[in-house]
């Protein structure tokens, strides 16, 4: 993206922290017609949202704000630093730290789901693995979700990795995941194709135990 004319427009929202429309005019010297058009495709991206603000009487002013994928578009040295930590973590013996740390973490992931799941809006099977699709959207794991080989077993797969740096220190986040699915679904869990080796998605294949 970078170069092109939406890179441009990020840039213009990025260093001003939300901006107009007729802003963005000024700032990258498009057209509002083709600023709307580029508008639009931003937004389904996930890149950019709307948010309104009143600064006097009358209707509130439309401005553009990034969002945290939007931000996430520009240089950032979290992953390494992230690394490092975790690398140093390691070699002063703490990985037992790690292990409550990235257990913890996967555990309020898991009660989040859930009731994400419990509060979608009709409670049918559908609208709950919609509301689990939703967060693992949000969370950057591009999720697809399918029924399986029988009426209720379930298929999630999962195109993207947002931990890679992560799991290139300590694969714990791997076997969390698991049981992150057994714990949401209460089912036996295989995971069937693995990014780590060289599958280009992680796959999980959800049947429920037989009673």
């Amino acid at each position: 993206m970078q170069g092109d004319s939406k890179y441009n427009i990020l840039e213009a929202i990025k260093r001003n922290g939300g901006i107009g429309l007729d802003r963005l005019v000024d700032k990258t010297g498009l057209s509002k017609t083709t600023l709307r058009e580029h508008m639009l495709q931003l937004e389904r991206d996930g890149l950019v949202e709307r948010t309104y603000h009143r600064s006097g009487p009358g209707r509130p002013g439309l401005r553009f704000e990034l969002t945290t994928d939007g931000h996430g578009r520009f240089p950032s040295e979290e992953r390494e630093l992230l690394t490092d930590l975790l690398r140093f973590l390691k070699s002063e013996g703490s990985e037992a730290m790690l292990h409550t740390f990235f257990e913890k973490f996967w555990s309020k992931r898991a009660e989040r789901a859930k009731a994400g799941m419990d509060e979608a809006d009709d409670n049918t099977a559908e609208s709950r693995l919609n509301a689990l699709s939703n967060m693992l959207e949000q969370e950057g794991f591009m999720p697809e979700i399918r029924s399986g080989d029988r009426p209720d077993a379930i298929i999630i797969k999962e195109c993207n990795c947002p931990f890679r740096s992560v799991i290139g220190e300590t694969q714990l986040p791997c076997e969390l995941e698991i049981a992150f699915y057994k714990k949401i679904f209460g089912s036996d869990v295989a995971r069937t194709s693995y990014i780590p080796e060289g599958s280009h998605s992680c796959t999980y294949h959800i049947v429920p135990r037989e009673t």
